[in-house]
């Protein structure tokens, strides 16, 4: 059963014909439609966020999809969930692009960006869009390039060959 949209991209689908679509289905239809309605509706959203640099937007999105993936899909939770995706979904083998060596610094921002703002680890972390790797770390601080983050997430939902770690690394 296809998920109709109507005007503004609204999804038309109940929430009774959804919960019937997934009974009725095998688990995959669960875990396509989270990721199909991430892609659809989340990456365009975070692909703003990150052409207008809003850097702690881009943060607690990407955060959000990344748990609703770890938690939902290969029943990961927290930290662990967090980093298991990263390895797996976005990290690539060139100097400060293994998120996951810094997914607990990541997790800890994103608390700090949600719920405390004003904190001392806000003296620990640091954007800057014209670094060229995702991130790198100078006297203790962490100093993350948002717009490779998101575009290392991003390569995993592009269609014809989206570059996942698996597809990387072979090429």
């Amino acid at each position: 059963m296809a998920i109709s949209y109507g005007k503004d991209n609204i999804m038309a689908e109940t929430f009774q014909q959804r919960l019937q679509r997934f009974q009725n289905n095998s688990p995959i239809e669960f875990i396509e439609t989270i990721l199909n309605s991430i892609h659809n509706f989340y990456i365009p959203e975070l692909q703003t966020a990150s052409d207008i640099k809003q850097s702690n937007l881009l943060i607690l999105g990407l955060h959000s999809i990344i748990e609703t993936i770890s938690e939902n899909v290969f029943l990961k939770k927290g930290v662990e969930g967090f980093k298991f995706y990263l390895e797996n979904f976005v990290d690539i083998d060139e100097g400060g692009g293994k998120f996951s060596e810094i997914a607990d610094e990541l997790n800890d921002w994103r608390n700090i960006v949600a719920h405390q703002y004003i904190s001392k680890l806000g003296h620990s972390f640091s954007y800057d869009y014209s670094i060229s790797t995702g991130y790198q770390i100078e006297n203790g601080i962490i100093i993350l390039n948002p717009k490779n983050l998101f575009e290392q997430f991003q390569s995993a939902f592009l269609a014809n060959g989206g570059k996942t770690k698996r597809n990387r690394c072979s090429q």
